[in-house]
């Protein structure tokens, strides 16, 4: 897994806004035909990977580990809206 500089900026953000100190990724349903994989200010349980990205403090999952590898989670900024967007998850549809 991967994470930008804006992404990490926002995160510091959102750290200080919420008292955090790391973001969690895990599980978020099923898709057409791999799992889903969401994005949360929780703290790591206790069979998650840890690991520390462009010095951020990442909690993964232990069962959608492999759905990250080449994940990169960005913040978009449109006209319209803003947020984060995970890139490069694995999807068949």
């Amino acid at each position: 897994m991967q994470i930008t500089e804006q992404a990490k900026q926002q995160l510091e953000e959102l750290f200080k806004q919420n008292h955090a100190s790391g973001v969690r990724v895990a599980f978020a349903g099923m898709g057409c035909c791999s799992p889903k994989i969401g994005l949360s200010l929780d703290e790591p349980e206790e069979d998650d990977v840890i690991d520390v990205v462009n010095g951020i403090r990442v909690a993964i999952e232990n069962r959608v580990v492999p759905q990250t590898v080449q994940v990169t989670l960005d913040y978009q900024t449109t006209p319209t809206e803003s947020g984060f967007v995970l890139r490069g998850s694995s999807s068949c549809c």
